[in-house]
Formats: C-alpha cells, structure tokens, sequence
C-alpha cells in the first residue's frame, strides 16, 4: 500500500524550526510534531540560507 505524503503549511514549518532553535534535542522534537528528523535539519538549513523564503 502506498504511503500519503503529508503537507505541512508555512506557519507550522516556521513555528517547528524556531522549536529547533530552542532546544538542544532536535531529533526529540521532530517526534513530537510528527515530522522526521532529517526534515527538520533540511528546514533549519533552508531558512538560514534562504531567510523565509522557504517555506
């Protein structure tokens, strides 16, 4: 059976990485918004470059 990718809207994403920046435990907090952990580092790493344009 074939997985359904889930789509997370701007503010959830934005809200999600300022978490990261405020914890020191990212895998943690990927699991509990329910999103993996390698998401949340491409997220990280696409708003530093990329300034809100991101999302």
């Amino acid at each position: 059976m074939e997985e359904v990718r889930k789509i997370y809207d701007k503010a959830f994403k934005e809200k999600a990485v300022q978490l990261s920046y405020e914890r020191t435990n990212v895998s943690e907090l990927a699991r509990e918004v329910e999103i993996t952990s390698p998401q949340l580092h491409t997220d990280r790493k696409s708003s530093r470059n990329l300034e809100k344009e991101v999302f």
